[in-house]
């Protein structure tokens, strides 16, 4: 590594070293307070002085983390003694006396001189002026030095601090204190500053360790419990008014569009300040977990148990409706947003749901209703206020193109008056952490891990693009450095600001997305037109970007934009700054022509008029965070190095090097520090542009390793360690052990499809005749309206016809030890397989309906909801861990309609996700799966249709891989099979 590189990596490691707000701790239990609800919590208390409270609310203009502190403005008289106190306080869990113990809170005033102090509970002391109750003391932490700039005043050694004041107790009861079990209950400020009037912000006070709350407990000798509040009224502190309708969710009358996470236990200030504003929580939260929710101003989305209230059981209906009853009371005095019925639901469900929903009305008649449905959205549309479809494309072969349509094929099946939502991926799934990582779910990583903040982004605003009018975030345990997320929970935090800043302009919409061509093919614009101006999205949908970010930028990226209002200025939208590029405009047929001068994998425009509503709150919002986000920008983009450059320090030990490696890492030192030197100057937007600039070189050499290690893979999925940058150390250890192996005798009996027969689908099930061990299964719905069919056919005799094709040329065998892989040359075409007798041919078809005069009436091409038809091979046994190769040739006729699965063909070691996915049509090809046999010794294929259409399958095979003999590679053994060609990769 050259010089420059080595002192960006310094960098990166001084940075990690000041530590960040957003990264969350883990540890002891710490009670915190982020001052971020909509309400007060310091409670004004005694005072010797004569002093006015003049402004005591949530301040959004100032804070130690965003987005508000709790804000009070005083005037006091002129103190007759030396020890003139105005006291403000905040109740704490009991915090056990010990050498652990230490509590702070940030403090900003106008005066120096505010002091932080603590009462102390003897729980085995007598008050003597009191009996009744226990002995407390104040004990003194540290006093306010730095006027007008954020201090932490803290209380520590706290045994020690106690201790000062023993001596005097001692003297006011006559003997020695009985100090056993002794803890703080109340964090105390004395805001006297001397006279005259002061203004104070208090943000992000913690004090720990603390017991846990338990029913019974109380807040030192007030006698005041300190479990769950009781519940309160809708018009009460916490009683927003949620309702749905037009397709969104209203908060208080105004517009919502939420951003929810998925709480695991990270702990909630930290999500809070990533900006997050709801918060999915699973059955049963804990009472301590709802009073944190409360006070920091979360709307919650809680997990509701399904109900089956019309049971012939009269006991089994009682106990129903009491456990959904108990649920709900549960959450008395708490900001539900939506109460969630469940996720998958399928249409067989549907009673269930619609039972629960009506429960649920009875109770609470004015919150919305939702669950993410799986399919049968015609069934559920109709009842459900909100409804929810995702599904996780990343490190599979879905590409962003196809999740994008499978996002709008969901939309266009929901019913317009319910809210469109989706989760978004913001995690590496469980499939992945076993099969490529070795770990458990559970696990720390000691290694870096995806996703990337670029493709969590990427997959949000495909989801807004598509309708979404609600994100939820699926884990927030991958937004922790235990799991390598600390770049992730910072892209979290510019993505959270920006939606925010483009929530006023997309939440009322007017028309569905329409999508438009770029001057870049790998762009496509999604245009919403809504009330207060047009939202333009330019996306990029690099084909491969599900498993490594593609540089993903465009010099002068040029969209014709049509419907623009007149007067309509276009503005770019960022956290750190907006710009206005009306000088980037011409009219031109079919629209407005915009060139966006620097286009980052999304960037969003907004063309508006309200230059005195819409753009002057962005202003205002870019003073309030603009600093913030150029340091998250800064923060993440030196993660991101990090992680990046241990990788390839990896790749480059087994060999592996990326072009020009030294110049790309050069290059991202330099725009890095540019940007450092940019913050430096306070040029926040500037340096947050420099910021992002410094990943693209890291994105351009990720991508070039990427693309190399996958050049001799038929699909990126055929080796399970090619799904992600960071695993491609694993690969190329896959793939210098292929290199010494051979592929062995295939071992998967009737994968050449040859004896006659069908298998045929009969109204009593599913039944296979002729092919020993292999079964056939399907699914569907009636609002499908397809037949589908699985079938032994001739290939000579296929009605589809086949396009020439020229001969093929050689090609060097690929297992050859000691040799260099490389792509076949351009124009090789692989040879058609030796057919035999039959192929497998899967079938969906549209059931047709006719008019009067017996035509076929041309079918709405909407989406299937559940159809498949898939042919499952017999397991073939072998020793845990062996070494296989999976293959198959496919032909596809015309493309599959009403998908974006298309064509599956998958083993059960990688599972579904690690398929083989095309709704393209194609000739015949052959494809390679790299796979191990799992520990319980079998591994089988699976041959799928999702879609309408036809799909042909034939020399289905499983070979271990054995070692190679010196010498050029013997022929296959074909001794009971029929050749599949040459041998591939």
């Amino acid at each position: 590594m050259r010089p420059r590189t080595t002192a960006l990596a310094a960098f990166v490691i001084a940075a990690l070293a000041v530590g960040f707000a957003l990264v969350p701790v883990r540890g002891e239990q710490i009670h915190r307070h982020g001052f971020n609800g909509r309400q007060t919590v310091l409670i004004r208390g005694d005072a010797n002085v004569r002093v006015d409270e003049q402004e005591h609310d949530i301040s959004t203009l100032s804070f130690k983390s965003q987005p508000s502190s709790e804000h009070i403005k005083l005037t006091a008289e002129a103190a007759t003694g030396d020890s003139a106190y105005i006291y403000y306080y905040y109740d704490t869990p009991p915090a056990p006396i010990t050498e652990l113990l230490t509590a702070g809170v940030w403090v900003k005033a106008t005066k120096t001189g505010i002091q932080l102090r603590a009462r102390v509970v003897f729980p085995k002391e007598p008050d003597p002026a009191n009996p009744q109750l226990p002995l407390t003391t104040l004990i003194v932490g540290k006093t306010y030095n730095k006027s007008r700039s954020w201090e932490k005043l803290t209380l520590d050694d706290v045994p020690e601090l106690l201790g000062r004041h023993l001596p005097v107790l001692q003297t006011k009861i006559g003997r020695a204190v009985n100090t056993t079990d002794a803890y703080i209950d109340r964090l105390v400020l004395n805001l006297y500053t001397g006279p005259g009037s002061v203004d104070v912000c208090v943000d992000d006070l913690d004090i720990g360790p603390v017991k846990e709350r338990t029913d019974n407990a109380t807040i030192g000798n007030t006698g005041i419990p300190v479990g769950r509040a009781k519940p309160t009224p809708a018009s009460g502190a916490h009683g927003r008014l949620v309702e749905q309708r037009g397709g969104g969710i209203y908060v208080d009358g105004k517009p919502f569009l939420f951003r929810a996470i998925r709480h695991t236990g990270t702990p909630l200030y930290v999500l809070r300040q990533a900006g997050f504003d709801s918060l999915w929580l699973p059955p049963e939260s804990s009472p301590e977990l709802l009073d944190e929710a409360t006070r920091e101003g979360w709307m919650v989305i809680p997990s509701v148990p399904l109900t089956n209230l019309q049971s012939n059981d009269v006991a089994i209906v009682n106990r129903e409706a009491d456990n959904l009853a108990k649920a709900l009371r549960g959450y008395g005095g708490i900001d539900v947003l939506f109460w969630d019925l469940g996720r998958g639901c399928k249409a067989e469900q549907a009673d269930k749901v619609i039972q629960t929903c009506d429960a649920i009305r009875s109770q609470d008649p004015r919150r919305p209703r939702g669950a993410n449905v799986l399919d049968g959205f015609q069934a559920f549309s109709p009842y459900l206020d909100v409804v929810g479809a995702y599904r996780w494309p990343l490190f599979t072969n879905l590409d962003m193109l196809r999740y994008r349509d499978w996002l709008s094929q969901r939309k266009s099946l929901v019913a317009d008056r319910a809210t469109y939502w989706s989760w978004i991926q913001n995690h590496v799934p469980d499939w992945y952490i076993s099969t490529v990582m070795g770990q458990q779910p559970t696990d720390s990583f000691t290694d870096p891990i995806g996703p990337h903040p670029e493709q969590v982004r990427l997959m949000a605003y495909i989801a807004l693009a598509c309708g979404c009018r609600g994100l939820g975030f699926w884990s927030d345990r991958f937004l922790a450095d235990s799991h390598q997320g600390r770049d992730r929970l910072q892209g979290m935090a510019l993505l959270n600001a920006e939606i925010d800043m483009l929530s006023p302009a997309i939440m009322v919409l007017r028309d569905r997305p329409l999508w438009l061509p770029t001057s870049e093919p790998k762009v496509r614009a999604a245009l919403l037109q809504g009330d207060r101006g047009a939202v333009l999205l330019p996306i990029w949908f690099g084909q491969n970007t599900q498993f490594v970010p593609e540089q993903g930028s465009v010099a002068a990226l040029k969209i014709t934009v049509p419907l623009i209002a007149e007067g309509a200025d276009p503005w770019r939208i960022t956290p750190a700054g907006v710009e206005c590029l009306a000088n980037m405009t011409k009219k031109v047929v079919g629209g407005t022509e915009l060139i966006i001068p620097e286009f980052d994998y999304v960037t969003p425009i907004v063309f508006t008029n309200d230059r005195a509503g819409l753009v002057v709150w962005w202003q205002d919002y870019v003073r309030k965070y603009g600093r913030l986000a150029a340091r998250w920008s800064l923060d993440m983009a030196a993660v991101e190095y990090q992680k990046v450059y241990a990788t390839y320090v990896k790749l480059k030990a087994l060999g592996v090097n990326g072009r020009e490696s030294e110049r790309l890492f050069a290059e991202a030192a330099t725009f890095h520090e540019r940007a450092r030197q940019d913050f430096a100057a306070e040029l926040y937007s500037k340096s947050y542009q420099g910021a992002l600039r410094a990943l693209r070189p890291l994105r351009v050499l990720m991508s070039d390793c990427w693309t190399k290690a996958t050049a001799s893979l038929d699909v990126p999925t055929a080796s399970p360690y090619a799904v992600s940058f960071f695993s491609l150390p694993k690969h190329w250890e896959l793939f210098r052990e292929l290199q010494t192996r051979r592929p062995g005798q295939n071992l998967l009996p009737y994968g050449q499809f040859e004896p006659d027969g069908d298998i045929r689908i009969p109204d009593s099930g599913i039944q296979v005749d002729t092919l020993p061990g292999w079964t056939a299964r399907h699914g569907t719905l009636e609002v499908d309206r397809v037949t589908v069919e699985a079938k032994l056919i001739n290939p000579r005799t296929l009605e589809e016809k086949s396009t020439p094709r020229p001969a093929p040329k050689p090609v060097q065998g690929m297992w050859k030890a000691g040799r260099e892989i490389h792509p076949p040359d351009e124009g090789y075409v692989r040879p058609t397989p030796e057919l035999g007798k039959s192929s497998l041919r899967l079938q969906v078809q549209r059931i047709l309906e006719y008019d009067k005069d017996g035509k076929p009436i041309e079918a709405y091409p909407v989406p299937l909801e559940r159809t498949f038809l898939a042919v499952d091979s017999p397991p073939v046994k072998l020793p845990p861990g062996t070494l296989v190769r999976v293959s198959a040739w496919i032909k596809i006729p015309k493309d599959i309609q009403g998908t974006a699965d298309g064509v599956l063909f998958h083993d059960d070691a990688g599972g579904e996700p690690l398929a083989v996915r095309t709704t393209k049509c194609t000739e015949w090809k052959q494809y390679h799966l790299y796979r191990v046999v799992p520990a319980n010794g079998q591994i089988s294929v699976t041959l799928a249709l999702t879609g309408v259409g036809t799909a042909y399958f034939d020399n289905v095979m499983i070979e271990p891989m054995v070692p190679a003999e010196a010498g050029p590679l013997p022929p296959p053994d074909n001794s009971n099979v029929q050749t599949a060609g040459t041998l591939r990769r």
